[in-house]
């Protein structure tokens, strides 16, 4: 059976791809590829605010992956991905193929990978599209459970950085395969990230807070009002503003990216920034700062999560903060034999930094919860992010700053969000995951997991 299943696997694999290569030939864009292992759909929507007001751009919008890109490029959205819904969207290509002629003078893929083996890796995407301008942020044990069978060391931190390694090598495989006439866009803050600016025959411009950074951050600022970034290429400066965002300083890091690819395309620094500063809409569950119920604040990044982010955004609440400083932490998911060490590291800033923490998930509760409880910080562990929210509602004060984050699909932490809020009504509108599948998701949770004492 297992066989069988596989081998229709390949064929719908095969003929989405087929197609994707198709509609490509039709409309023949230039390429962006963004990878690396955080940041990648907030680069993805920054690089096309920067080219939005010059040039006619695609972004593969909630598509990063070997069934996701080709849909979003034929113009075909799952609704349940159930076996139906499948059959509905292989038939329905033949016709896109045939009516969408949508023309773009630049499509921006998000490439994701989530293992060094076929189809889940950077070789099998490359079959798909090949970029021309190849962006690459990060290489860290996120996604890394595949990668684990992989690494030789066993030493915690050696491992880790032998497993960053790994994941830079196939990750990196975009950097490599880029055309002689093309661009790498590369992190100078990640060794494993800028050592590809010589393993390619294509142009770089690097980004990052070190001075060699061709587009170099020089200065950040966040507080409740807004976010700001002082960036600088050559003899020029730009300040990016963005008010009602509290960012983390990583952010920055894709705003320079996303400058740096419009330096690439002709743009000026000032034009780039202007376009960006005017275009840029945070993706909902991202560090929206939202107003919550007695006169707290929540800082929603309940989207996804890996050890650095989070580490970021901890220190970002305890830069801002007005008030008490909180943290409704889910899960780090995909790690592998990494689970351990990044749980611990995020627990470590968290004990720093928090004057309360609520945990979700098995995983915090194995590895986080004792580290908090040992230290004596006051922590609570939950089965759902609806027995969090039922807590925190009694706890929130005003001023308080709460954190929500933590790795995406099962733990559903946008639920906490949603229950907190001071205006509940503008749920669909500003938080992540919404729609009827979604819904039926929250929905069963809350079926399986009653809401009682925790």
């Amino acid at each position: 059976m297992f066989m069988i299943q596989q081998f229709f696997n390949k064929i719908i694999l095969g003929y989405l791809r087929i197609a994707a290569k198709i509609q490509l030939f039709k409309i023949r864009p230039k390429i962006i590829g963004v990878t690396g292992s955080a940041g990648k759909t907030s680069t993805c929507h920054a690089i096309q605010a920067v080219l939005k007001n010059h040039f006619t751009v695609k972004i593969s919008y909630k598509a990063n992956s070997e069934t996701g890109l080709p849909l979003n490029l034929l113009g075909l959205q799952p609704v349940d991905y159930s076996k139906k819904d499948w059959l509905r969207l292989l038939l329905l290509e033949p016709w896109k193929l045939l009516s969408n002629w949508d023309k773009y003078n630049y499509y921006i893929a998000e490439m994701a990978i989530d293992s060094p083996f076929e189809p889940k890796n950077m070789s099998y995407l490359l079959k798909i599209m090949q970029p021309e301008i190849g962006v690459f942020l990060n290489a860290a044990p996120m996604h890394s459970f595949e990668f684990d069978q992989l690494a030789q060391e066993t030493e915690p931190k050696k491992r880790r950085a032998e497993i960053s390694q790994l994941i830079a090598a196939e990750k990196g495989k975009m950097i490599t395969s880029l055309p002689e006439k093309g661009v790498a866009i590369l992190n100078t803050g990640d060794d494993n990230v800028i050592d590809f600016a010589n393993k390619t025959s294509a142009s770089v411009l690097s980004f990052g807070t070190k001075k060699q950074a061709d587009v170099q951050i020089v200065d950040y600022v966040s507080s409740l009002s807004g976010s700001s970034f002082k960036i600088q290429y050559q003899n020029q400066t730009t300040s990016l503003n963005f008010a009602h965002y509290l960012l983390p300083s990583h952010y920055g890091l894709s705003f320079a990216a996303a400058l740096a690819v419009g330096i690439s395309q002709g743009l000026s620094l000032k034009k780039a920034a202007l376009s960006l500063e005017t275009n840029y809409k945070l993706p909902p569950g991202r560090a929206s700062l939202i107003p919550a119920i007695n006169n707290a604040w929540i800082l929603d990044s309940s989207y996804n999560a890996s050890a650095q982010p989070i580490i970021d955004s901890l220190n970002l609440i305890n830069e801002t903060a007005p008030g008490r400083k909180l943290a409704l932490l889910g899960d780090i998911r995909e790690l592998g034999e990494e689970t351990e060490t990044e749980h611990l590291l995020v627990a470590k800033k968290a004990a720093q930094i928090c004057d309360l923490v609520c945990l979700v998930g098995p995983q915090t509760k194995k590895y986080i919860l004792p580290y908090l409880k040992e230290k004596n910080i006051a922590v609570k562990w939950f089965k759902t992010a609806y027995l969090a929210a039922e807590f925190l509602q009694k706890k929130l004060q005003k001023d308080d700053l709460l954190l929500v984050k933590g790795s995406q699909n099962t733990l559903l932490l946008e639920i906490a969000v949603e229950k907190l809020m001071k205006h509940p009504e503008r749920a669909e509108q500003i938080l992540c995951r919404r729609g009827a599948f979604w819904d039926k998701r929250r929905s069963n949770l809350k079926i399986t997991h009653p809401i009682h004492a925790a």
